[in-house]
């Protein structure tokens, strides 16, 4: 479950994050501070989700740089 939550931890958090509009229009009387919380919290997932899609495409862009010079390496 949760190499499956790692994976597609975005997802989720996205389908997550689209429910809200719909309690509020199902449940009209929630008070705004719970909404304003809730908002929040969606604002801060969605920046760690942010910072960790933004490592991995790090990661990746620097093996396939180091993958791309060791031919080079391997000449000297």
């Amino acid at each position: 479950m949760k190499k499956f939550i790692s994976d597609h931890g975005v997802r989720l958090f996205a389908l997550m994050a689209a429910f809200l509009p719909l309690l509020v229009s199902r449940y009209p009387d929630i008070p705004w501070e719970a909404l304003l919380t809730a908002a929040a919290g969606i604002l801060g997932v969605g920046e760690v989700a942010q910072r960790a899609e933004n490592a991995k495409t790090t990661a990746a862009l620097v093996k396939a740089a180091v993958e791309a010079r060791a031919p080079q390496r391997q000449d000297d």
